[in-house]
This record gives C-alpha cells, structure tokens and sequence, in this order.
C-alpha cells in the first residue's frame, strides 16, 4: 500500500536528518551530483506556475507530488556508500519475499489481504509497481551473469528464472517486458564496447529466447495480442475501447497532448489535468483516470514544455556518466535509467507514489553507485574488484 511507501519515506528522511555528523558529507555528494541545479530548476519552474497560473481543486496534491519527485532525489543521491549497498541488499530480500509470498498463494493458499493482494492478482497500478520492480531485476541479474561464478551464478541464474516465470504468469506488464528489452539492450550496448563477442551472446540469447517462451507460453502473448488489436480498433474507429489499457493510452497521450500544443510555454496550471481531461472526452471516460500515464505529457500539460524538458534531463542527469563508465557499475546504472525513462513514457512512474516511490528510489540507488568511484557492485555480488568478467558465461 502506498502508505507504507511513504511511512518509509518519512523514515528514511528522519533517520538521515538525525545523522548529523553525515551532514557536511551528504550536502558534498548532493552538489557534486549532476542534478543539483536542474533539481532547483524544476522546482523554480513549477513554483512559478503555481504562485501565477490557475489553481484547481487537484492543485495541492499535484504539486506536491512535483515536490516528492526531487526530495526522493536528494535523499537517494544523499546516500553513503555503506548505505547504498544496504539498500541493495533490501531490494534482494524484497524480491525474495515476494516470491515467496507468490509461492505460498499458488500453494498453499493466502487469504486476501492489502500487503500481498497485487502480488498474487495482476490487478492496478500496485502490481504495475511490483512488475517493473522485478523487470529492473531481471535485466540486472542476467547482465551480471557472465561475471559470476560457481554458486553465486547459480542463485543468481535461479532467481532471475523465477521472477521470469513471475511476470509471465503472474504479473504479465507490456511495461515491465517493454523494460526488459529497452534496458537489457542498452545494458549489451553499453558493454559491447568491453566485451568479447561471448560474453554478450548468453545474456542476449536469454532475452530472446525468454521473451519468446513468455509469448507463446503465458498469459503475456495474450495482452500483447490484445493491445494490438486495441490499437488497431483505435485507429479505424477513433474512439476509446473503455476496457482496453492501450486503447486507453491512445486517447489520454491525444488529448494531452492537445492540452500542451495549446499551451506551450505555462501549461494550464499545477493540477489542471484532471479539469481538462474531463472536459475533453465523453462522461464515461471521464472518471477513468486521475493521471495520463505518461509523466512527460502530465507536467507538460500543467507547466509547458519547459517543465517537460527540466523532467526529462532531471531524470537523464546521470545517463552520460553512467554510459562513460565501461565497468559494471556503469553498465547497470545505464539499464536503471533506460528502464525509468521507458516506465515514464508509458506510465505514471513519477506521479503516481505507488511507482515514483519504489521503482524511482531504487533506480537512483543504482545511480548513486554509478556516481561512486570506488566499486560498489563487485563486493555486493562477491566478485574481485580487480578480477575481469569471465572469459565464458
């Protein structure tokens, strides 16, 4: 529940403000990260637009999730190294309880209850978080594959086959698979330049032949089949199919983007989607979503196309230095980002707090061990820091 994400943000606040020897450390690392002044200016941006644009009864709550986005930011980025690697360790054993939360449903059997409900049903965006969470997983396992041995690459084999088998059957995302490709295809690109030709085919032929098992074999060949076929019923008829997600998403990412041709420089005012939105399509469209999945389009709506530009390089900030590492931590930081840039364009990955709370945290963990420049990955997946990768996965 999304409360809990916030208990925990409230907490990891608390914890971090009451370290007051980490202060002058946490203030050095926040201005030698390249977000520091497009942070300011996104918040400078959206204060503007607020102090003189129209105001709507979804104001408050917009704005402060503008406000959220940056403080989730700060206090990721603001991480000691020890702390980063704790955070790590929490995401493994997260996706270990979850697994074994999944494995006791079809099991044994679980009454329904609001910590495990989307989990076990594929059901809002609660089990979109939990997919995209795991996709993010998966790409970084199977890219860490080849630089494992023994043991740990067994575990580390087993776990992404089962979180595989997870979103397959359990929680089949289009957007999580969507981000197992985009971000394990960057994640080969970006170590194609360092590799040898071997150590790039295993985790490449895992991907294609995973994601063509899932097709054929899950309910995931299903919903793409259908999204297809929404958006083709979409193009002929020009109208909403009301039960399809796509369908849905075609005419939200349409009339959004009228709202931003129309208003190009201010937007229509923080909070002014959802306003618009209801004037724009028929009653029974209207009350279908408080958000147009894509976060792009949202702020760009509210605040222009400045305000949709500041979001971007905010959320990017860390892609070229992550893209000019040739190590792991490079490597992995650029899948982190290429996933969130992909969960921003087809959901509401930062507006909505049930994502922008978990999978957003977790993606600037990844940076700030890109920003790091001892090694960080290495000793966390019990590899030498000095050791090449394998010559064979």
């Amino acid at each position: 529940p999304v409360g809990l994400n916030y208990a925990a943000f409230l907490l990891l606040g608390a914890a971090m403000a009451a370290d007051r020897p980490q202060w002058a450390e946490r203030r050095q690392r926040l201005r030698a990260a390249p977000h520091r002044w497009l942070a300011w200016l996104f918040l400078g941006w959206c204060a503007l637009i607020l102090a003189f644009g129209p105001h709507y009864p979804e104001t408050p709550s917009n704005a402060w999730h503008a406000l959220r986005i940056v403080l989730v930011v700060w206090l990721a980025l603001a991480l000691a190294r020890d702390e980063a690697i704790a955070a790590l360790h929490g995401f493994g054993l997260g996706l270990l309880a979850s697994l074994a939360i999944v494995l006791a449903g079809r099991t044994i059997g679980l009454p329904q209850f609001v910590l495990w409900d989307s989990l076990l049903l594929y059901q809002g965006n609660k089990s979109v978080a939990d997919a995209l969470l795991m996709a993010l997983a998966v790409t970084t396992l199977t890219l860490c594959l080849p630089f494992l041995e023994g043991r740990r690459r067994v575990a580390a084999g087993t776990l992404m086959l089962a979180l595989l088998a997870l979103l397959a059957w359990v929680l089949p995302s289009r957007t999580a698979w969507l981000i197992i490709l985009a971000a394990g295809g960057a994640g080969l690109l970006h170590q194609a330049r360092t590799w040898k030709y071997r150590r790039i085919l295993v985790p490449a032929a895992v991907f294609v032949l995973v994601l063509g098992a899932a097709i054929q074999l899950s309910p995931l060949g299903q919903r793409i089949q259908q999204g297809v076929q929404e958006w083709e019923r979409q193009g002929v008829a020009q109208t909403a199919v009301q039960s399809g997600s796509v369908s849905m998403r075609h005419l939200m990412y349409g009339k959004t983007a009228e709202m931003v041709i129309e208003r190009p420089f201010a937007g229509w005012g923080i909070g002014a989607w959802n306003q618009k939105w209801r004037e724009r399509v028929p009653p029974d469209f209207a009350a279908l979503s408080n958000m147009p999945h894509n976060d792009f389009l949202w702020i760009g709506a509210q605040a222009g196309l400045p305000a949709m530009l500041l979001l971007l390089l905010l959320v990017a900030a860390g892609l070229p230095h992550a893209w000019r590492r040739r190590d792991l931590a490079g490597c992995l930081g650029t899948v982190a980002l290429v996933a969130m840039l992909v969960a921003l364009a087809t959901s509401s990955a930062l507006r909505d707090a049930t994502i922008g709370m978990t999978l957003w945290f977790i993606v600037l963990v990844y940076l700030r061990i890109a920003l790091e420049e001892a090694p960080v990955w290495e000793p966390v997946l019990g590899i030498a820091a000095d050791s090449p990768a394998p010559e064979t996965a």
